[in-house]
């Protein structure tokens, strides 16, 4: 039990090491791609807009207007607030500046595996692409469009902001990215 226990430190201290080194990433030290896709969350949290989706749109946004990308795919479908995670997103990008001929949108998907597969027909043309979503999310959702599309050049980008209330309910962010790690490469999905 306690060597499960120091393994879970250990995979949670690395997902948070992950999120604050991906986090800290400028639109400079990207590589010019083709698109940027945006991975959907619940569109309220606590009641009010969700900080961490308004984030992922504004990181995405930072890399189209410094040319970074051509167009924004918004991937999401009705997430677990029953709210349409894509459409949310495009209208915050286009309140942003983003014109609408800029963005698409995959409206079908509730997770991150879904994201990536479902936004392929979107990204067929494509040789390369950013991932744009939490630092938290990064590693996972980029072995995930690895094992999708192998032909593609893919970088990950995240936003900037600390989008929780609190620590503890951080610790349980990492903590569910950790459960979402394993439970696709037990379903080999990496």
């Amino acid at each position: 039990m306690a060597l499960f226990f120091i393994l879970l430190l250990a995979a949670v201290s690395w997902v948070g090491y992950q999120d604050a080194v991906i986090s800290k990433r400028t639109p400079d030290m990207m590589q010019t791609a083709d698109s940027a896709l945006v991975l959907s969350t619940r569109v309220y949290m606590n009641g009010k807009p969700n900080p961490c989706l308004s984030a992922r749109v504004g990181a995405a946004v930072e890399l189209w207007r410094a040319g970074k990308v051509k167009k924004l795919v918004m991937s999401g479908g009705i997430n677990r607030d029953f709210r349409h995670g894509s459409k949310t997103m495009q209208a915050m990008a286009e309140k942003m500046g983003v014109p609408a001929s800029a963005i698409q949108q995959e409206t079908e998907a509730d997770d991150t595996f879904k994201n990536i597969v479902y936004s392929t027909p979107l990204l067929q043309d494509d040789h390369s692409v950013i991932l744009v979503s939490s630092g938290f999310h990064m590693p996972r959702a980029s072995w995930l469009a690895a094992r999708q599309w192998p032909d593609k050049q893919i970088q990950v980008y995240a936003h900037h902001h600390n989008c929780y209330d609190n620590s503890g309910a951080y610790l349980l962010v990492l903590l569910r990215e950790v459960g979402a790690i394993v439970k696709n490469g037990a379903l080999d999905r990496y």
